[in-house]
């Protein structure tokens, strides 16, 4: 802390609280404390600050071990050697001996700081047309390659499409689906209070990261023969009653499917980005340029092709409505008033 420049009473205060502090296992079902002892490695347990010292004492960490290396992603000049999210950090490089450069860092400086990396939850991934076999070391421990795990929620690939995170995703949200069966069968329970429940418990989980996918037509498709199976249930029917789409959204109320609330939150997200300091990390990998071209044929849908498709049905070019997004009140009635994708038939 006193690295960082924080106030020095702050720091005495805190040594003052760990000084001669000692500690007790609480264990049975009496609540019976072994032997004390004294604490002198780490942060106290359930203390409040805990969290918060961690991050102090990891941000220190990765500053040193990362100091004077020009290594990592580099996105219109800015360079991004790393991504950090309290203890879940990701090292970014652009070749295999700038990765195990900043591992050997890291590892070196968290060993001088009492710290030690997980090699069991230490994992490489390597995302390019071209993905190549990477050996890298922690200790002279080989780390395994993924060609996708999961990070903060949202899993990522390879290939760097979102078609495995939106697969996640249905399958969370089908067993939160499955999990809720008696509430969809009650009869006491009001179909209006059913729909808040799926919004709420459902919904959420389906949507969770949603913002920043790029569909495809088939993601589309998925995600709202997922819709319909719940919506089905709900009203206690199912695909042999041959009940058409437009008629059951007609019966529950709903104007509006899935695909029009992850547009509505894309473009809510676009707005919140623009409105960021032009030295954020996210503003700069909106507006900026990585070194490269792109491969011969029909190129890949990125996120901005979304956003592009989006501003037409708003009638508005992309450089109108990042202009537009600068009034939060204003782009958020545009958003709100998007037309609708769902074409409602009269229910006799």
């Amino acid at each position: 802390m006193r690295h960082l420049g924080y106030d020095i009473k702050i720091i005495r205060l805190l040594e003052s609280m760990y000084r001669n502090t000692v500690s007790s296992v609480r264990v049975g079902s009496d609540g019976e404390c072994l032997n004390w002892f004294e604490t002198l490695v780490g942060v106290l347990q359930g203390c409040v600050l805990s969290p918060l010292l961690f991050n102090v004492m990891l941000e220190v960490v990765v500053a040193l071990s990362l100091e004077n290396k020009d290594i990592g992603a580099t996105i219109s000049g800015f360079l991004c050697s790393n991504l950090r999210f309290a203890d879940d950090i990701a090292l970014l490089s652009e070749s295999v001996m700038g990765l195990q450069s900043q591992i050997d860092s890291l590892h070196e400086f968290c060993t001088r700081f009492g710290m030690k990396i997980s090699t069991s939850k230490t994992e490489v991934q390597c995302c390019s047309r071209d993905p190549q076999t990477m050996k890298i070391e922690i200790d002279n421990t080989l780390l395994s390659q993924a060609d996708q795990f999961t990070y903060l929620g949202g899993v990522i690939t390879c290939d760097t499409s979102s078609e495995s995170d939106i697969k996640r995703r249905i399958g969370l949200a089908t067993g939160a689906s499955a999990s809720l069966n008696t509430v969809w069968a009650s009869k006491d329970i009001s179909q209006e209070t059913k729909l808040r429940v799926y919004r709420t418990l459902v919904l959420s989980i389906l949507l969770y990261n949603s913002e920043t996918w790029t569909l495809k037509e088939s993601d589309k498709s998925r995600l709202l023969v997922f819709e319909m199976s719940v919506f089905r249930r709900i009203l206690g029917i199912s695909r042999r009653d041959r009940w058409k789409n437009e008629d059951i959204r007609t019966i529950l109320g709903i104007s509006t499917n899935v695909v029009d609330e992850i547009q509505r939150r894309r473009l809510t997200y676009l707005g919140h980005v623009c409105r960021m300091k032009a030295e954020r990390l996210p503003h700069i990998s909106l507006f900026g340029r990585v070194h490269g071209s792109r491969p011969v044929g029909r190129p890949k849908k990125r996120w901005m092709d979304g956003i592009r498709s989006d501003c037409k049905e708003l009638g508005l070019s992309t450089y109108q409505a990042v202009v537009s997004t600068y009034d939060r009140v204003q782009w958020r009635m545009m958003v709100n008033e998007l037309p609708r994708r769902t074409v409602v038939s009269q229910w006799p």
